[in-house]
This record gives structure tokens, C-alpha cells and sequence, in this order.
């Protein structure tokens, strides 16, 4: 899936600027996980960028840093309707 970030603030510190998302810039989702320690919040894992071990706890990128631009609505494949993973019935 393609997505655009929208929000590039409050980088942590433990990721380096060059594994940190650009504002403006379209990346490619490949996972997406119910975060548990940021408040089980949505993260996406990007094609772009591996975050290497030194930045655990972090693993995912908040999906709320991103959106899906316009461009890219009919690229990406179909959404799932089977939310079983993620406690939603």
C-alpha cells in the first residue's frame, strides 16, 4: 500500500534522521501492526526504511503519520474486511 507522510514532527531520538520519514514523501507499507506500547496505536512497517535494532523500542512508524494520496487510491490492493487481528468484531 502506498501512503504519504503528513507529519515528519517529534522524531525520537533513538532514530536517526536518515531512518526517519520525510513530510511529503511517498513510502510503501509492507505490515501493519496494533502498536502495544504506544497506547495501541496503528504502525506501519515501510519498504524505504528499516529501522535497525539500536532504535527498539521502536519498530513502526504511527500510522497517523501518514495518508493515502490521492494518486495512489486505485494502485493499492483492496482493504482487508477481516479485522479478527485486531480485536475488532
Amino acid at each position: 500500500m502506498k501512503v504519504i507522510c503528513i507529519d515528519d514532527s517529534n522524531r525520537p531520538s533513538k532514530i536517526s534522521e536518515d531512518n526517519w520519514v520525510k513530510q511529503g514523501r511517498v513510502y510503501t507499507v509492507t505490515e501493519v501492526k496494533k502498536m502495544g506500547l504506544q497506547q495501541n496505536m496503528m504502525g506501519f512497517k515501510l519498504a524505504e526504511i528499516t529501522l535497525p535494532e539500536n532504535s527498539f523500542p521502536y519498530e513502526f512508524f504511527n500510522a497517523s503519520r501518514f495518508g493515502i494520496p490521492v494518486e495512489h487510491v486505485e494502485d493499492n490492493d483492496p482493504l482487508s474486511t477481516d479485522n479478527s487481528e485486531l480485536g475488532i468484531l
